[in-house]
C-alpha cells in the first residue's frame, strides 16, 4: 500500500517544510529501502513493482506521486539518517548505518 503524506506548499521550497507528519514520512521511506534491499526481486515486485514511495496532497487536494528508484537509496538514507539524528532516535541511526554499509 502506498501511503500519502498530507503538504502544505506555502511553506516550501524544501520538502522537510512542506510535509505535516515528517516523522512518518521519514520512517516509511527507510522501511521502503529496507524491504527493497532484503526482499527477493519476485517479493519485492508484488509489494512496489513501479518504485512509488509516497502521494503527496497539496492543500487544494492535488496529488502527486512520488518515486524512488535504486540509484537513490544512497541519498535517501543518508536524508533519513540526518533527521533521525536530530530527532534523537539513535535506534534507527544504527538501523541505517549498518544499511549503508551493506
Amino acid at each position: 500500500m502506498v501511503p500519502n503524506f498530507k503538504i502544505n506548499t506555502a511553506n516550501g521550497p524544501k520538502p522537510d517544510d512542506m510535509i505535516y507528519d515528517l516523522q512518518g514520512f521519514y520512517i516509511h521511506m527507510m522501511h521502503f529501502i529496507l524491504f527493497a534491499k532484503t526482499l527477493p526481486p519476485e517479493e519485492n515486485s508484488l509489494w512496489n513493482s513501479e518504485g512509488i514511495l509516497c502521494r503527496f496532497i497539496d492543500e487544494d487536494k492535488n496529488i502527486y506521486t512520488s518515486t524512488l528508484e535504486e540509484d537513490g537509496y544512497e541519498m535517501s538514507l543518508k536524508r533519513c539518517l540526518v533527521y533521525f539524528e536530530r530527532v534523537e532516535e539513535f535506534e534507527k541511526c544504527t538501523l541505517i548505518k549498518s544499511m549503508l554499509n551493506e
